[in-house]
């Protein structure tokens, strides 16, 4: 995947959250991406509260192309991300501006981006990768800082 990202001229995944937080009423949750069929493909989990929904887009990285939506109704299992996120809009902001302030002075490429909820804690989990290692990193929402507890390779 390395060698993919550092060869790759791709949208940053920043400017492709900032476009889909246009959206009236959709906020992301959670970034991922993959290789699929030799292209890079991000994919976003997004919350419509009000409609109480949890929508996937699938977006090609190379043009910024939607490729997929899918939804369902907001379940059990997905209420620490709704809990994380409602914390976040406490604090007026959005997942892109969270992900920016988490992995500021941060080496690598951003893989993976997800709010959680747990031991009292909303918080991001982040996966940065760089030619050496993957590392995750935790970032505590409410106090906008890292987690260091929460820190590992």
């Amino acid at each position: 995947m390395y060698q993919v990202l550092s060869q790759g001229t791709y949208q940053t995944p920043i400017s492709v959250m900032k476009q889909l937080e246009a959206v009236k009423g959709d906020m992301i949750v959670a970034f991922d991406m993959e290789i699929e069929a030799d292209e890079l493909i991000y994919e976003f989990m997004i919350v419509n509260l009000a409609k109480q929904k949890l929508i996937e887009t699938r977006i090609r990285a190379k043009d910024g192309v939607k490729l997929k939506d899918s939804s369902k109704t907001i379940a059990a299992d997905d209420l620490d991300q709704v809990q994380a996120l409602k914390m976040l809009q406490k604090k007026q902001l959005s997942f892109s501006d969270l992900v920016n302030m988490a992995i500021k002075n941060q080496p690598g490429f951003l893989l993976e981006a997800e709010l959680d909820h747990d031991l009292a804690i909303s918080y991001l989990e982040l996966k940065l990768l760089t030619e050496q290692s993957k590392n995750t990193i935790a970032f505590d929402i409410d106090n906008l800082r890292p987690l260091p507890l929460l820190k590992w390779d």
